[in-house]
């Protein structure tokens, strides 16, 4: 197995900021859809070849097994520290087990990876609006949106956060 290059690694990028949109329409038409993602975080996990982290990473975040993502993107971003599809994954993996706490240390770290990129923003936003902290949410999707206009993903998430405001 070869390791993957940059543009595998865009595309995991945007696979993963398309997900998380994906996983939110998913939520606000199904409020129990978050009760049954929240998985404790394994203490481990299955081995896997060397170099497959980020790979079994994206599957068990896309699978909505979001501990065992959590395991696999911290092994990911241990090997590969600068590897920011590795470092959102983590973070938006603690996100949707409610491990605010862990997905802020996190991004904070991501932030020194790629603070001005439109995956940064987006998915810090959409941490934030799952937060309640929608001030803050509509701070980085105006950011994302900036970065990247009308991309579908960050006006869905600004969709979303006007209705949580509105409600």
């Amino acid at each position: 197995m070869r390791p993957a290059g940059r543009a595998s690694h865009k595309r995991c990028s945007i696979a993963l900021v398309v997900l998380i949109a994906g996983v939110t329409a998913i939520a606000g038409c199904e409020p129990t859809t978050i009760e049954v993602s929240r998985n404790a975080i394994p203490q481990s996990v299955p081995s896997v070849p060397p170099g497959a982290e980020l790979s079994t990473a994206m599957t068990a975040f896309e699978s909505g097994n979001f501990g065992y993502s959590a395991k696999y993107f911290e092994m990911a971003a241990k090997k590969s520290p600068q590897d920011v599809t590795a470092c959102l994954g983590l973070a938006a993996s603690y996100d949707w087990l409610y491990r605010f706490d862990l997905s802020q240390r996190a991004y904070d770290t991501c932030g020194k990876i790629a603070k001005e990129t439109f995956s940064y923003h987006n998915n810090l936003g959409f941490s934030y609006l799952l937060r309640g902290d929608y001030g803050k949410a509509s701070v980085s999707f105006a950011r994302a949106r900036e970065l990247r206009p009308a991309d579908p993903v960050v006006e869905t998430n600004l969709r979303i956060l006007r209705d949580a405001t509105s409600g």
